[in-house]
């Protein structure tokens, strides 16, 4: 009988702890709506109470399935902040809110901030009194988006004693690591420089941000305060300040549906999320005048142009405009309006296809991919269609085949287009493509410029850059007439005939090489081989076994020639590549802490810039010695495949192709720029200046 009275104790005190409101599990479990299972939400309290704040710790959690999001509370150009209304609460005076660092979303142009995944918020409960019952009643709102939104609401509903609760590690471990993730306000001592301040330049409607910490990697910086404003970036980088040493500037567009923005003497908050580094500032807003050192859109459509032109003469794109020549040689009779229609076509497809290139990088950046010049290089699969065409090209331009079926093909791909200026506007786009793993001079400056600016600026800029490309085109065709001045075809044309398909087969030849990077050359051998097997047989076949020994003596002839114009380079045989560390920021970081100079180089195998300035420069003494000494680090960043670190570190510093050369140092923390084309004097007083404070020897020992 005991036995059973005590049993049946028990179970009424069970019973009573299960039932009794001050002792309930304080979590709401797992809310879902029927209208949207996707997205779930979960309130809990930690079960801690302050008694000296009268506040209870909670957490808000959102489950989100695949690529749904919700978003921050300020949300940029889309979305809506998730919410919660607590009508019909008893004992509650307010819940404060707070936001782990957001991830920045793009979609369509339009720039939001938001969450995928599993989020959790921190949530500051303050209560009238933590002895006496109290209710919760809340209605949350969640705002979802994929490609189409959905608004769901979920009922909160908890009844408890503040006092009373028990304390729940799982929902305390949720609460602390969600705070750790929202970003650390930073506040401006008394006396002190501000942290941050601000400034609105109505004239220009926008605004600059200006912060004395320029030590980030790549940052994602978002203006809120202001309802129904948004900010978006125009700028931003490091610049050099008198007062305040190393700053952060960024400049902002304000746009608000109800008109001017008005923020001057605001208060706006700035929330900056590198990594796993997050910070808040705030500021009051005060009228400037922005002077930023922004580069003038014609300047550098200018550079365009300049840039344009001069990829003419790399080795990518001389051969088509060679063949575009010699097509005008061998036909003498050709009527002048002939002659402008095919070169006002071979112009129009290097226009059509620099448009094409920008409206698919537009493309990429309005999707927020990785946009680069000659990332296609980057796919294998581009690499071998385009190693097969121009090998299609050389042997149909030397008659080892004709490609008779189908006429229309044959039509686009005669080196010469008859009648028919199709075959003479693919030409102009081929000259494109091939021209894009190179990057001239003035070319890196102005891609740089489009690859970040708006719409407008960009197709301007890839016009520009197309129109100075096309520009030896165009001459002959506003002045058909200096065809006259070409010598008369001859048998000379055959051997203009073989040196261009020669230049095209040897572009096949460093494509293929390329391809090194993603198939084991033992397969890529034979190919070449049978491509220089089938060039020799037709020649020694077409022309006789002299034609042979004449282009081996024209390579004789052009490599003695290129010798004694860089014997300087070639005098030593190259020595062994340097020691490279790979790229990592952090690792910069570390080593300009210690005093130490890096010099970094991003580089990729298929840009012919960057073998220039390895072969010419950098594996050159005295810039090889130097960077062989042991304060100086020489850090690596390989392109060849897609690398989204790589990526990240060019976007940091405003570029979307290589070569592109940085030197850090105690001298330079945030580093010296180097132009796309190298030349030692610039490595050397890059390198000295990076180190001017370290005690170390300067670039002279180097010499």
């Amino acid at each position: 009988m005991s036995i059973l009275k005590s049993i049946f104790t028990k179970f009424w005190i069970l019973a009573l702890m299960v039932t009794s409101p001050s002792l309930l599990a304080a979590s709401t479990g797992w809310l879902v709506n029927d209208n949207h299972p996707p997205a779930k939400v979960r309130f809990m309290l930690t079960g801690e109470v302050d008694p000296a704040t009268n506040t209870l710790p909670a957490v808000l959690e959102v489950q989100l399935e695949g690529d749904w999001k919700t978003y921050w509370r300020s949300p940029g150009e889309g979305g809506i902040a998730p919410t919660i209304k607590w009508d019909g609460s008893r004992n509650l005076q307010q819940v404060d809110w707070r936001w782990p660092a957001p991830e920045e979303f793009s979609l369509l142009g339009l720039q939001t901030f938001g969450y995928k995944g599993n989020t959790t918020f921190p949530l500051t409960l303050n209560v009238d009194d933590i002895a006496a019952p109290t209710q919760l009643r809340g209605k949350v709102t969640l705002s979802t988006c994929t490609t189409i939104c959905v608004l769901t609401d979920y009922q909160i509903s908890l009844d408890f004693t503040p006092n009373a609760l028990q304390a729940d590690t799982d929902a305390m471990l949720a609460y602390n690591k969600a705070v750790s993730l929202v970003p650390q306000k930073v506040l401006t001592q008394e006396g002190q420089n501000p942290a941050m301040t601000m400034g609105w330049d109505a004239a220009k409607g926008q605004l600059e941000v200006r912060l004395n910490d320029a030590n980030w990697q790549s940052p994602t910086v978002i203006i809120d305060g202001e309802p129904d404003t948004t900010f978006k970036l125009v700028s931003l980088k490091p610049s050099e300040s008198d007062a305040n040493g190393k700053q952060l500037i960024g400049i902002f567009t304000g746009q608000s549906w109800l008109g001017e923005p008005e923020v001057l003497g605001k208060s706006l908050n700035v929330t900056i999320v590198d990594s796993e580094r997050a910070l808040e500032y705030s500021a009051e807003v005060k009228p400037v005048v922005i002077t930023q050192e922004s580069t003038s859109i014609f300047s550098m459509i200018l550079l365009a142009l300049i840039g344009g032109l001069i990829l003419n003469v790399m080795p990518c794109v001389l051969p088509v405009l060679g063949m575009k020549l010699s097509s005008v040689v061998a036909a003498p009779d050709m009527q002048r309006n002939q002659i402008r229609q095919q070169f006002i076509a071979s112009a129009l497809g290097i226009l059509a296809s620099f448009w094409l290139l920008a409206g698919f990088i537009l493309m990429l950046k309005l999707t927020g991919q990785a946009i680069g010049w000659g990332v296609q290089f980057q796919n294998p699969w581009f690499i071998g269609f385009m190693a097969l065409v121009t090998t299609v090209f050389a042997f149909n331009m030397l008659g080892v085949f004709e490609i008779n079926l189908p006429s229309n093909l044959q039509t686009k791909l005669a080196t010469t287009g008859g009648n028919n200026n199709s075959g003479h506007f693919l030409q102009g786009m081929f000259a494109t493509l091939l021209a894009t793993p190179c990057s001239a001079p003035f070319l890196g400056t102005a891609v740089a410029f489009a690859l970040g600016a708006d719409v407008l600026s960009l197709f301007a800029i890839f016009t520009a850059l197309a129109v100075g490309m096309a520009f030896p085109w165009l001459i002959v065709a506003a002045f058909p007439q200096v065809a006259g001045y070409f010598p008369k075809p001859g048998r000379w044309m055959n051997t203009v005939k073989v040196f261009f398909s020669g230049m095209l087969l040897i572009t096949s030849l460093w494509l293929i090489s390329l391809l090194a990077s993603f198939i084991d050359v033992l397969y890529l051998w034979p190919l070449a081989a049978t491509i220089t097997l089938i060039f020799m047989v037709f020649m020694a076949k077409k022309y006789g076994a002299i034609a042979i020994v004449s282009c081996l003596g024209v390579g004789v002839v052009l490599s003695a020639i290129i010798a004694f114009m860089t014997v300087n380079q070639w005098a030593k045989p190259l020595p062994a590549d340097l020691a490279w560390t790979p790229l990592n920021q952090e690792s910069i970081n570390q080593q300009v802490a210690q005093g130490k100079t890096v010099f970094v180089d991003v580089t990729a195998d298929w840009c012919i810039t960057c073998k220039a300035n390895k072969v010419g420069v950098i594996l050159q003494d005295p810039v090889y010695s130097l960077l062989q000494q042991q304060h100086i680090v020489p850090m690596k960043g390989d392109w060849t495949t897609p690398s989204e670190p790589i990526t990240h570190y060019l976007q940091s510093h405003n570029r979307f192709g290589v070569p592109f050369n940085v030197v850090y140092g105690p001298g330079a923390p945030q580093g010296i720029e180097l132009p796309e084309i190298l030349s030692t004097e610039l490595v050397l007083a890059a390198i000295e200046q990076a180190s001017a404070s370290t005690g170390k020897p300067s670039a002279e020992a180097g010499k």
